[in-house]
């Protein structure tokens, strides 16, 4: 079933790819079993487990680019891109098992299998790039969406870090060993340590995308990481064993390279999630392995440090060791320095949104002016101060004349300009200790105090507005102290004066007595 869905296509559906799977996996499995537990035994199982291998990397390199034609989009450019790795990888399995099958003799190193092998990693890394480039954008998840350079900067010290700490520890239990007792040449060394430092680079890549719940392809994010776990665990039990000396490697140790291609296929053949669906579910386990990604690697290099000092196993350090702890080292410490910029900015901002909300949540969106409740704040306030101290105050109730038919007829932008013009003519009619408002609509207060007479505020406020602008304003003066006043009162009065200077015929004021 091929259904369109944006730039994606759902390849085949979720109960036919469970099938699919658990096919594919049983016959993965069955083999790795039958050339690993001697079912088949001797050259047979060489044989056998080989060709195991090979076809399980030619069965994922059919998968992604049969599924890719059927494709669009970053759906089809990972596929491609994983096929010419699996691709890669499988001629250099075929050349591997030329050696061993055919002319029956050992693989040298290096050799052009090493070059199909590796090839595998460009390309793996171009698909994760693309997977991790299509995500949603309609999620709020400030710490996930993060994308200043700051943050780009520490996921690449992260990334540093705990390839850095896994290949020293990879080296000083076994690579370093194997690399020593075949004292080999430069191309020997440099095949020898790729495969653990692009094993490991790539696995941080998934674990970094897998903690992003905005990722669209997660079904194939996870496939593909698994894929390529497991062919990063054979890689390292394939140098282990070698460098014990082991007398042959055990087929079981290659099981990670029949089900690593068999999975990347899986990945292939998943069913692709809408792009227009809501984010997926917050994988907490996911983001906690993000953020304690690079300390993890780091500590266990620490603890195997201190055991092998306290048993007394202290030798000289080489220079991959000099060089990976002096790298993890200034990783470590730039990625601190980044981090608490980072932090002192954020809090910056921090402040600066509080700021921001404070103001907004007191003030009027389009005026800027002091809002309802500000006012009625102030104005309670003020009435205090009024009954204990005897402190005169004047209250301005402003309201624009026929202010519906401008909206009606020039529209909601000009009244909306035309409110503005108002504010700032209110202010600047008044003291910056006194309150201006906006109330609601085409509604404005004015609170005054210590004016022997407010009702020169309000003559001063109609002047101001001029011909252009029609108001009536209605005025209460709280001279003399009467304990039963109170601001719902004032305003009421306020009220009741300014629809008496409208019925008066407008662009007037009148005081309440």
């Amino acid at each position: 079933m091929v259904r369109e869905s944006g730039t994606l296509t759902r390849v085949i559906g979720t109960r036919r790819f469970a099938g699919t799977a658990t096919v594919v996996l049983a016959i993965a499995v069955a083999a790795s079993v039958a050339a690993g537990f001697d079912l088949v035994k001797d050259r047979a199982a060489v044989v056998l487990d080989d060709l195991a291998q090979l076809a399980a990397g030619l069965y994922a390199t059919g998968c992604c680019w049969w599924t890719a034609r059927r494709g669009t989009g970053p759906d089809r450019r990972w596929r491609v891109a994983m096929g010419l790795g699996t691709f890669g990888w499988s001629v250099g399995m075929a050349l591997w098992t030329w050696y061993q099958v055919v002319e029956d003799r050992a693989v040298p190193s290096p050799s052009p299998a090493d070059a199909g092998y590796l090839s595998i990693v460009p390309c793996a890394f171009v698909a994760l790039l693309v997977i991790g480039n299509h995500r949603r954008s309609d999620s709020s998840d400030a710490l996930l969406d993060h994308r200043s350079r700051s943050a780009r900067v520490v996921l690449l010290l992260d990334g540093l870090i705990v390839v850095g700490s896994l290949f020293a520890l990879t080296w000083t239990t076994a690579l370093g060993g194997l690399v020593a007792a075949g004292n080999p040449s430069t191309a020997a060394f440099l095949v020898a340590v790729a495969y653990p430092v692009t094993d490991l680079a790539l696995l941080v890549v998934v674990v970094v995308l897998s903690a992003d719940r905005n990722v669209v392809l997660r079904p194939q994010l996870r496939l593909l990481g698994l894929g390529l776990a497991g062919l990063a665990a054979s890689d390292l039990a394939f140098a282990y064993l070698v460098s014990v000396q082991a007398p042959e490697v055990p087929p079981l140790a290659n099981a990670g390279f029949v089900l690593g291609p068999a999975l990347i296929a899986l990945a292939a053949l998943a069913p692709t999630p809408s792009a227009t669906g809501g984010p997926a579910r917050n994988r907490r386990s996911w983001q906690w392995a993000y953020l304690l990604m690079p300390y993890v690697p780091l500590l266990v290099c620490t603890v195997l440090v201190l055991r092998r000092t306290v048993i007394g196993e202290v030798r000289p350090l080489d220079a991959v060791e000099i060089g990976c702890g002096f790298t993890v080292f200034v990783a470590v410490i730039l990625r601190q320095l980044v981090t608490i910029v980072d932090n002192a900015r954020l809090v910056l901002m921090l402040r600066e949104s509080e700021r921001v909300l404070e103001h907004q949540a007191h003030h009027d969106p389009l005026t800027g002016l002091a809002n309802r409740a500000v006012f009625e704040r102030r104005l309670d306030e003020a009435l205090a101060r009024h009954h204990d101290g005897g402190t005169p105050f004047g209250l301005l109730f402003v309201d624009l004349d026929d202010f519906k038919a401008v909206n009606d007829v020039s529209g909601h932008a000009h009244g909306d300009a035309l409110l503005e013009r108002v504010a700032q003519r209110l202010r600047g009619c008044v003291r910056d200790t006194d309150v201006v408002a906006r109330l609601g609509g085409d509604e404005f207060g004015v609170l005054v105090e210590g004016v022997a007479e407010p009702e020169r505020v309000a003559f001063r406020v109609l002047d101001s507005l001029g011909d252009e602008i029609s108001a009536s304003v209605g005025v209460v003066i709280c001279a003399e102290r009467d304990p039963e006043t109170t601001a719902a009162s004032v305003l009421k009065c306020a009220d009741k004066a300014m629809y008496e200077a409208k019925r008066d015929g407008g662009r007037g004021l009148v005081i309440h007595p």
